[in-house]
């Protein structure tokens, strides 16, 4: 969609500079705040990337009235004056209502706005995820999914992690929902982003500084949750966050902590076979509590040396301690006989997490020439102490086992991106870039799984990953109704996995290209239709690679695989939207080089027992699905907004690993139904929930899941404060089901966690609450148009 700069001169009463306005662009329909500036000291402002489309321009400044224009942006655009009228009477100061619908789409990107919700407050960043339409939780590995499917790309801030699955859980549980602003899914990504994510983009978007003048956000919650079979689990987050915004600079500040206990428990039953032959059955009943105690704080300062270069930094760490307590217990039943075991389990961890960037933006003319640079430390450290004391139970006496893992782990990721846009004409803009990463991921795993006499065994995997890219879009406004976005991205990957004494276990280097296109029309006024495609892949991460067995049971270990390929995805898409707001979208996506989770029964690598050993592995054979969503927001009434989110599909899936074989043309379908009741004007309820039907992923089907969540919203004290209760799956709905199945094991289990909750949460304003604009739009924001701006 093509895209236009407005700019123009703010003046008051006396013909002078009206310094640092609020300036701000509204979406016509419902005011929702599109993009917004500050106005420099001499009154001038430019509003860039704005796409085209009909707005609202509101401009605002303590001490005198409102001032709205109606604005159609076709081309650059230049307002030339805009005068401001003194108020009539003492103002404090000014405010103009921007009210976010909890669920917006713009293009190909489905946003979730985070504050719009009362049953979101109190949460963390792990469970957020779970009330976004499309997305679960695998409550087995805590790996995020997409409508069933793996291999999501989840980035922080417009910007790629880097962690693995464990790693990337164990982070989102040290952010605080109350600190996240809102959660984008995106699902046809334009050239400029990373080319991995073949399912989907998640961007999680923090709070940052916003305000004109300094305001001051304290919050604070408490949540409880008792079932009769488990026990009570409190729970309580605290936060303060300062924004400052004058002249010339922007400071924003939090920190905040969130303890919470908790509780998981499953039943689950293994069929472990020799060919044909059912050789041990085990039925496992399990059953973990423990509790958790983060801290994260951020730190984010953005300047202005001039009106066209401005330079920033962000720190973000996030501390975290966590104690756990697991008892399973196994009837064991092979060859006749019938034995009994019990596994105990007592895990201490603590992970520490830093994200560091420094950005500078440098605008070269006033037809939208920029260029924004990013250079990105991350850094992970954790460290893992696991006790096992495994008891069999035997007729004349019982066996006890003692085991211990140990394993420290150190991952730092360096990146640098440059972003450069140009508009050769007022319909050609030319968009190019570049991104180079080196990450480094050390495993220490000791062990005595292997050792009678408890001492423990080291395996040390140091793996390294250098993704070199470059990219380029064209975008062009072939006629008044039709837009062409054209993409290309290179990827170069180099990796190498070595061991303590610098042997290579594990190398790779390969080179993809990944075209992207986009083709809009506005058929009328209010109907439109676009085509996209796209290349993405998903590519290994360094567990996958790590040779050496680790035990993370004393029935199962992991083993690694050096030869796993990268996979690679095609998808073709066609949407509808009509009024801005009703989407219909049709998918149909091709892998090639799919690689998916195999389970095996080895029965050498320690005499005398049966292991589960698990890995991953590339699979030959066909994995393909055609899939339909459609985006439906109406109001029923005044008081009464709607949201429904409709996705189904069919899974053409073919494929095999050794005996094991998936040959199915599956529906899938899921339903996400979100109301909110305006009782007043302080007072708002909701009431959402979910259901999808489970799908097959790999060797493993999942069945169908689904809840709903309940509350409430009261604003105080003129909107300083705001109170929400919330209830989070009351009727106890909520379990995880799935079959995984191999040539020789089928595992069937049911797993439910902490998931009927109370939670009351209380955030107070003070100081200068004025309009919210944004001081440094993302390079990838791009004003409200989702085709190729994610």
């Amino acid at each position: 969609m093509a895209q236009s700069t407005v700019s123009g001169i703010v003046i008051d009463e006396k013909k002078q500079a009206a310094s640092f306005a609020n300036v701000l662009i509204l979406n016509q329909k419902d005011s929702s705040m599109v993009k917004g500036v500050v106005a420099d000291v001499d009154g001038k402002f430019q509003v860039p990337q704005i796409a085209h489309n009909t707005y609202l321009l509101s401009v605002t400044t303590i001490g005198y009235q409102k001032y709205y224009q109606k604005i159609e942006v076709r081309a650059d655009l230049n307002l030339g004056n805009i005068q401001l009228l003194p108020e009539s009477k003492t103002l404090a100061e000014v405010e103009v209502s921007v009210k976010k619908q909890l669920i917006e789409r713009s293009g190909d990107k489905m946003i979730m706005n985070v504050e719009a919700s009362p049953i979101t407050s109190g949460l963390n960043g792990l469970e957020l995820m779970e009330k976004v339409p499309g997305i679960t939780v695998d409550r087995n590995s805590e790996t995020i999914k997409v409508k069933g499917k793996s291999g999501v790309l989840v980035m922080i801030d417009d910007r790629k992690t880097y962690l693995s699955d464990e790693q990337l859980a164990n982070f989102l549980k040290t952010l605080k929902s109350d600190d996240i602003e809102k959660i984008e899914v995106i699902t046809n990504p334009s050239a400029r982003y990373d080319a991995s994510g073949t399912t989907a983009i998640i961007n999680i978007k923090t709070k940052k500084g916003k305000n004109f003048g300094t305001n001051y956000i304290v919050d604070m919650g408490v949540g409880y949750s008792n079932y009769k079979e488990y026990g009570s689990f409190p729970k309580n987050n605290q936060g303060i966050t300062m924004n400052a915004k004058k002249g010339k600079y922007t400071l924003y500040a939090n920190i905040s902590r969130n303890y919470m206990t908790w509780f998981n428990a499953f039943n689950e039953t293994q069929e472990l076979y020799e060919g044909s032959n059912l050789v041990e059955t085990r039925k496992n009943i399990g059953k973990a509590t423990g509790n958790g105690d983060s801290w994260s704080s951020k730190v984010a300062f953005d300047y202005d040396f001039t009106k066209n270069t401005s330079v920033g930094f962000t720190v973000q760490g996030a501390l975290s301690d966590n104690l756990f307590k697991r008892t399973i217990n196994q009837n064991n039943q092979q060859l006749g006989s019938i034995q009994a075991i019990e596994m105990l389990r007592n895990r201490n961890t603590n992970n520490k997490n830093y994200l560091i960037n420094t950005h500078w933006k440098q605008t070269f003319d006033t037809s939208g020439t920029v260029l924004n640079v990013d250079f990105d430390v991350i850094l992970n450290k954790s460290n893992y102490d696991d006790r096992f004391t495994t008891t069999t139970f035997l007729e004349n006496n019982n066996s006890v086992v003692e085991n211990q893992i140990i394993s420290p782990n150190n991952f730092t990721t360096y990146a640098l991106k440059a972003d450069f846009v140009k508009n050769f004409t007022k319909k050609v803009k030319l968009e190019t870039g570049f991104k180079s990463s080196f990450s480094t991921n050390a495993k220490d795993f000791n062990d005595n799984f292997m050792n009678d006499d408890g001492v423990l065994v080291n395996s040390y995997f140091n793996f390294k990953e250098n993704i070199n890219a470059a990219y380029f879009m064209l975008n062009s406004e072939l006629s008044k109704t039709l837009n062409l976005q054209i993409g290309l991205r290179g990827e170069q990957t180099n990796t190498s996995g070595k061991n303590r004494g610098g042997e290579e276990l594990s190398s790779q280097h390969y080179f993809n290209l990944f075209p992207t296109l986009s083709l809009n029309k506005k058929v009328t006024k209010d109907y439109a239709v676009s085509l996209g495609f796209s290349r993405r892949i998903n590519r290994p991460n360094s567990d996958n690679f790590n040779v050496f067995n680790r035990f993370f049971s004393p029935q199962q270990y992991v083993k690694g695989n050096p030869f796993l390929l990268p996979s690679l995805q095609n998808s073709v898409s066609m949407t509808h939207t009509i009024k801005d707001a009703f989407s219909f979208t049709l998918d149909y996506v091709n892998v090639n080089q799919f690689f998916a989770e195999v389970y095996s029964v080895d029965s050498t690598y320690v005499p005398g027992r049966r292991l589960i050993q698990e890995s991953i592995e590339n699979v030959n054979g066909k994995v393909s699905w055609w899939s339909f969503s459609t985006s439906l927001p109406f109001n029923l009434t005044k008081w009464w907004n709607v949201n429904v989110n409709i996705w189904s599909g069919i899974n053409m899936y073919n494929y095999s690993r050794e005996k094991a074989v998936v040959d199915v043309n599956q529906f899938y379908s899921g339903l996400y139904l979100q109301q909110t009741f305006t009782l007043n004007k302080t007072l708002s309820a909701e009431i959402s929930g979910y259901v999808n039907s489970g799908e097959t992923w790999g060797f493993e089907t999942s069945k169908a899941q689904g809840a709903f969540d309940l509350g409430i919203k009261k604003f105080l004290w003129d909107k300083k404060g705001t109170l929400k209760i919330s209830i989070q799956d009351p009727a106890d709905l909520n379990r995880f089901r799935n079959v995984a199945r191999t040539n020789e094991l089928i595992s069937t289990g049911e797993y439910r966690w902490d998931n009927r909750r109370l939670r009351i949460n209380f955030t107070y304003n003070f100081g200068n609450t004025n309009v919210k604009v944004n001081q440094r739009p993302s390079s990838i924001d791009g004003g409200g148009d989702g085709k190729g701006k994610g």
